[in-house]
């Protein structure tokens, strides 16, 4: 049966910070002084094979959750088992994908996913299946004529059968196509449906089951002006230029002036439109951002109840053997998905998991 080590490909260890590749290469006796991480890459992954246990002990845990990992979530309403799944897995492939290789080739590869192969997860109920697809082209000059190749992408699943949950790791717009994938691999009647719950919540929520901060916010304004007519745009204006006004001269007849012309424009029945969602409706998109939390800020407590948050940054600490790291993630509203922005390890996914989707 496949371990994590045995689905290791080489973009994953490219992926990996380069003190822990020089950490790898000190346990193997590569000599890196002269290495470049292209090149230490390229001896690591040729002498995979003699990774020892204290070797695969610091690296099995950060393989398949790199850098700049995006995952997405999904419900499997389906009650199967550990070995139910990995049975059924089996059954649909050509080949045992927990003992060996898809033998495709690069250029038969297709924008269908293939399952290339499957491992063990690090906890008896979970399951890596690692598939392959057709990204797009790249071209390349030659001396008299241009050649196209392949680009190929992998997706990363992984399942708990504890939790009934799919995770999906890489390209958020093409999580739902391996989700079928997997699904038709099974031949059940199941129900399979994006987790949508903990993307209905206000990112600030989400911080705080991390116990972290927000960071930075990207909104949409929560009511859209369409059809401003000429003098209600302009009324606007003038209130903004009334008030740098005042700011030098302190008159206040002209700022009192523009002031009572918007409200008269923007009157909507017995209710006035506050001035804030007039001057944000104009915008396509409203950005926030700091160093640390972004709520605690005055103007983000005033703005926030006329925003529609689009997705975000959160910093949050966890413990790694004992030393406290701060990690970050971006949230995706809209895809229902989060990036894992930092250099993190399966035990993060899993706090991220287990405090926000499950």
């Amino acid at each position: 049966m496949h371990t994590i080590k045995d689905i290791m490909l080489i973009q994953d260890l490219f992926k990996m910070n380069i003190s822990t590749l020089k950490d790898i290469a000190t346990d193997l006796d590569i000599d890196d002084t002269t290495l470049n991480k292209h090149e230490l890459v390229m001896r690591i992954y040729l002498e995979k094979n003699r990774f020892n246990l204290e070797t695969i002990s610091k690296i099995e845990n950060r393989i398949l959750s790199t850098k700049a990992t995006a995952v997405s979530w999904y419900k499997l309403d389906s009650g199967l088992t550990t070995d139910e799944f990995r049975q059924l897995i089996r059954q649909s492939s050509s080949f045992d994908p927990f003992t060996e290789t898809n033998p495709i080739q690069e250029n038969d590869v297709t924008t269908i996913p293939e399952l290339l192969f499957g491992s063990t997860g690090l906890s008896a109920n979970g399951t890596f299946l690692r598939y392959i697809y057709k990204s797009g082209v790249r071209y390349e000059p030659t001396t008299t004529t241009i050649k196209t190749a392949t680009k190929t992408a992998i997706a990363t699943v992984y399942f708990d059968s504890d939790k009934g949950i799919l995770e999906i790791r890489g390209d958020t717009r093409k999580a739902p196509e391996v989700v079928r994938k997997v699904a038709h691999s099974l031949r059940l009647q199941i129900t399979m449906e994006p987790i949508k719950t903990p993307f209905e919540q206000e990112m600030g929520t989400i911080a705080d089951q991390l116990n972290g901060q927000l960071t930075e916010a990207t909104s949409k304004p929560e009511l859209y002006f369409k059809d401003f007519s000429e003098d209600e745009m302009v009324s606007v204006v003038n209130v903004l230029k009334a008030l740098d006004e005042y700011m030098q001269t302190k008159d206040t007849t002209i700022l009192e002036t523009h002031l009572q012309n918007a409200s008269d424009s923007f009157m909507q029945g017995e209710a006035i439109v506050p001035f804030a969602n007039l001057v944000l409706s104009g915008m396509e998109t409203v950005g926030m951002a700091g160093s640390s939390e972004i709520r605690s800020l005055p103007l983000f407590s005033y703005l926030n109840p006329y925003l529609q948050h689009q997705g975000g940054f959160i910093k949050f600490p966890y413990v790694i053997e004992n030393v406290e790291d701060t990690f970050t993630i971006r949230i995706g509203i809209n895809s229902k998905s989060v990036v894992f922005v930092s250099q993190v390890t399966e035990d993060v996914i899993d706090f991220v998991r287990s405090r926000v989707i499950i």
